[in-house]
């Protein structure tokens, strides 16, 4: 027997993580269940009933969704930060002196980075609804952070934000966060997308993707049919560790194989031929997966 306490409860969870985009229905299930005091078969059913009204209210209005989102401007600046050596990531951690602690966990035990952005999930929760969202953002030292180098910092952070086109509220202090005025949508595709009681999408979809994405996203073997926005959404989002990749298939068979690097660095090459291998930006990254999905063609630089 389940109450209107549980039920709240589950609204407001299965609301944020549906939004979020980062889970399959199963897990938004698992994780709206156990927030509950004493959760039971019950209250189970009832999370996916709630689960599967959100999955499908969400599906339905992805489709009124322009081609590119705040969410595609946010990850095309943090993956150009991470190239640069500040470290970025969303949904890190549960708060902001965890994050902190943590941050140092995002990079190989032999490489260097000179500073960091992060938004925990109190962060995100307040984002997702409809709120902006804020982030932290620092000097990568063992020490005390020298209030100059931390400034310069965010710095960074605000012009790659200004750059691909969201609003910054900072006012150049270390000793405040930054402020993103944004819209969050995340498109869900692929097993992100299914759920019990939804049909398969069949809108057009010129490339399949697979592609590893550890530690959080695990891997995905099979070939996932994909829009132009679901592939960049994929490129953009798969976490920068060496040895994560994306394999891009158009359906002539031909494709290409992005994959991150120390660095981290971004290579992109032709299946087989590791001759045809070749460094790219973030912007050059998402022009040649435009023309492979666009025109069915590799165009290598």
């Amino acid at each position: 027997m389940t109450d209107n306490s549980d039920e709240s409860v589950l609204l407001d969870h299965a609301r944020f993580l549906v939004a979020l985009g980062d889970h399959d229905f199963e897990s938004v299930v698992q994780q709206c269940t156990e927030i509950l005091d004493d959760p039971s078969e019950a209250s189970e059913r009832l999370a996916r009933r709630i689960v599967g009204e959100h999955f499908a209210a969400h599906l339905t209005e992805q489709e009124t969704w322009p081609d590119e989102l705040d969410t595609d401007r946010l990850h095309r600046a943090f993956r150009e930060l991470d190239v640069s050596g500040i470290v970025a990531r969303l949904d890190h951690t549960c708060c902001q002196n965890c994050g902190i602690s943590e941050i140092g966990g995002e990079i190989p035990a032999d490489e260097e980075r000179r500073g960091y952005v992060f938004a925990h999930r109190q962060d995100m929760e307040a984002a997702v609804p409809g709120g902006g969202l804020t982030l932290s953002y620092g000097v990568r030292s063992r020490g005390d952070q020298p209030p100059e180098a931390q400034a310069g910092i965010g710095e960074e952070v605000a012009g790659a934000l200004r750059r691909h086109g969201l609003t910054v509220d900072w006012n150049g202090s270390p000793k405040r966060r930054i402020d993103v005025s944004l819209t969050w949508r995340r498109r869900r595709f692929g097993p992100l997308a299914a759920w019990p009681g939804g049909e398969p999408d069949s809108s057009d979809r010129p490339l399949s993707v697979s592609y590893c994405d550890m530690p959080r996203g695990g891997v995905q073997n099979a070939w996932v049919p994909v829009s132009f926005p679901q592939a960049r959404d994929v490129l953009l989002t798969v976490a920068p560790y060496k040895g994560n990749y994306i394999n891009f298939m158009i359906p002539s068979g031909g494709g290409l194989i992005a994959s991150w690097g120390p660095g981290p660095d971004l290579t992109f090459e032709l299946p087989g031929d590791e001759e045809s291998a070749r460094h790219v930006t973030i912007a050059e990254a998402e022009e040649i997966v435009s023309v492979l999905a666009h025109e069915g063609r590799v165009a290598l630089p």
